[in-house]
């Protein structure tokens, strides 16, 4: 977008119109301004962290060589960034997060538990795992990872719910001040999207004359992608290389418009009139001073015009957005990816590799000296088995012999892998080999743990971006859930369960604005006719006296605790401390609510049997026990 002149603004009305209009039309090129001075402050403080973002992207992707060498030389790629980067992703990801929700006031706690029930259904439904998968592809690729977690009102044809999707942070703009999204010094967020010019003119339709294409292939993601081209030209110099050109221009209008989203908190202060008792049957009227976004405010601007200018939509008052960071730099926002310490190791291991490949080229394809008396062609020196080349000049061609190869090359090439190792804290624990053939269990276990230490460091940032995510989408719930819907709370066909829930804020005796939870149970139930039918049990409603605070664990679920969690959870269910169902749960068992049930209902014909068992022996009747 650039920086743009300032124009004079003229605060006189046009010719036919009004005062009312000129005024409005100049509070809205205030805030344009406004807007766009923002963006460019936290674009000209992004410099300083995304000047490698691009390089770093090409780098996950394979194109690590700064430029095309000859064609008869190796430039090849022993991509190990990347098979790290999934060996890092698979392991933080390896299980859904423990989402619980934890309620501030004591009476709130059965409902609390209602809505971790929810949540953990939203999440195995949307598949929201997969937004976990790119935000961590993000922070290790670019250091930081930006997720959106506002309300789309059109899901669910019209009916509206939670969204949780990345956000390129490429488009992400955070205040210069903040460390984080929602600190206490974070003064706005912006995102500024190239988007097709037909899709904004459609959503705002009174602007739509105004909205042309303004974006100049500042649609950094997209084009760092089509540079994983690589455009080959032979090189003016010497007609045997092939040198790396630039790429070919797009000739065609890029017909996008950049859209910029700006959540800010507002400080202006308005006075309200109010009404003041001071005497039965007298009133008098007084002024009070009050915020006039009291939860923020939200602005989109695009092309010089203001698109919309609203309070911010969500009653939280957080700017609807959270970062995760995949290493620290204290007091700053942006974080560290794992490219910039393995970029250096990865080149070197290229480079050894791809030379070690030429010596062994020429080792098999020698060099040919062939005197300019010879009257032998060059062409014809091919290299072929068995090839005789006739000549009848008294100097013969001279072969020279192969070259060894030094060994040197090879220790080398493997002090090098065991250095990037170092740096990346890979170990053969983490890859499921045993460091020794008389280890013991407990001692590999043992080992697991001590080599996880960075997968830690990293599961403690994810917890950190999750929970501020789970808070969001639970206050959305409050917020918007107010139409009933019916949720399913697992997958599993042969034990599901429903219920149907809505919100509504309605006001108590003293006029306080309350909300009310309306809950109804859903059971399938088998008929007569040994058919299944869902039939609703009990309706019930919860009042919500306070916030609901959100706890997201992934530590635990990681793969090199699993052995001990089962271990421990099995010691604890033959102490008697854990139930079934404990177990199972700790177990993270898929056929947990099936099994469950198969549980209960032996349970039930055993109490049965039992008391007709004791009936009979209290009259004196022997008991037939049926015998399969």
């Amino acid at each position: 977008m650039g920086e743009q002149a300032q124009g004079i603004i003229d605060d006189a009305p046009r010719e036919g119109q009004s005062s009312k209009d000129s005024n409005d039309d100049l509070e809205e090129r205030k805030t344009v301004q406004m807007v766009e001075k923002l963006f460019r402050s936290a674009r000209r403080n992004r410099m300083t962290y995304d000047q490698d973002w691009v390089e770093n992207y090409k780098f996950i992707r394979g194109k690590q060589w700064d430029k095309a060498r000859p064609s008869y030389l190796h430039s090849e790629v022993l991509n190990i960034m990347a098979s790290y980067q999934e060996l890092m992703i698979a392991i933080l990801t390896d299980s859904r997060p423990n989402i619980e929700c934890v309620p501030e006031n004591p009476s709130d706690f059965e409902f609390a538990n209602i809505m971790s029930q929810l949540l953990r259904s939203k999440w195995d439904r949307e598949c929201w795992s997969k937004v976990v998968v790119e935000a961590m592809f993000d922070g290790l690729t670019y250091g930081t990872a930006i997720s959106d977690q506002t309300y789309d009102h059109e899901a669910l044809q019209g009916l509206g719910d939670l969204a949780f999707k990345t956000v390129e942070p490429f488009y992400c703009y955070p205040d210069p001040d903040c460390a984080d999204i929602n600190d206490e010094k974070s003064g706005y967020f912006i995102t500024a999207i190239p988007m097709n010019v037909n899709v904004i003119r459609r959503k705002y339709p009174k602007k739509a004359h105004l909205i042309k294409s303004d974006v100049d292939d500042l649609n950094i993601a997209r084009t760092t992608k089509m540079d994983m081209q690589e455009f080959i030209v032979r090189s003016p110099t010497d007609n045997l290389t092939l040198v790396q050109g630039e790429r070919a221009k797009d000739t065609e209008s890029p017909d996008e418009v950049l859209l910029i989203c700006c959540y800010m908190k507002d400080e202006t202060l308005i006075e309200e009139q109010i009404e003041e008792a001071i005497d039965e049957g007298q009133i008098r009227k007084a002024f009070r001073t009050k915020k006039r976004y009291p939860n923020g405010r939200k602005v989109v601007v695009a092309c010089n015009q203001l698109l919309e200018d609203t309070p911010n939509p969500y009653l939280d008052g957080k700017f609807p957005f959270a970062k995760f960071t995949n290493r620290v730099l204290p007091r700053e926002f942006w974080g560290a990816s794992d490219v910039e310490k393995l970029k250096g190791p990865q080149q070197i291991i290229n480079k050894i590799f791809s030379y070690a490949l030429d010596v062994i080229s020429l080792c098999g394809n020698p060099v040919w000296l062939n005197p300019l008396s010879s009257n032998v062609e060059d062409d014809s020196l091919i290299n072929k088995t068995g090839l005789v080349i006739p000549h009848t000049d008294e100097h013969p061609p001279i072969r020279l012999p192969g070259i060894e190869i030094p060994s040197s090359l090879f220790a080398l090439l493997d002090r090098t892998l065991a250095i990037y190792d170092k740096i990346a804290a890979i170990h053969e624990v983490s890859m499921g080999a045993s460091p020794s053939a008389n280890a013991s269990g407990l001692a590999i276990s043992n080992l697991q743990e001590a080599a996880q230490t960075i997968l830690r460091l990293k599961g403690r940032n994810t917890e950190a971006w999750l929970t501020p995510v789970g808070q969001q989408q639970a206050s959305r719930i409050l917020q918007f859930y107010s139409v009933p819907r019916i949720v399913r709370l697992t997958d599993n066909p042969a034990a599901e369960k429903y219920f149907k829930i809505a919100i509504d804020n309605v006001l108590d005796e003293s006029g306080e604005g309350q909300r009310i939870a309306t809950v109804q149970q859903f059971e399938k139930v088998q008929t007569q006719d040994g058919s299944e039918q869902i039939i609703p049990t009990e309706t019930r409603q919860y009042e919500i006296k306070g916030n609901l605070d959100i706890r997201i664990t992934t530590g635990t679920t990681l793969p090199f605790a699993k052995a001990q969690r089962e271990a421990r959870a099995e010691k604890l269910f033959s102490l008697g401390i854990y139930d079934a169902e404990d177990l199972l749960t700790a177990l993270d068992d898929p056929k947990k609510e099936q099994i469950l049930n198969k549980l209960q209902q032996r349970q039930i014909q055993a109490a049965q049997a039992a008391q007709m068992q004791q009936q009979a022996e209290a009259q004196g009747q022997p008991m037939q026990v049926a015998t399969a």
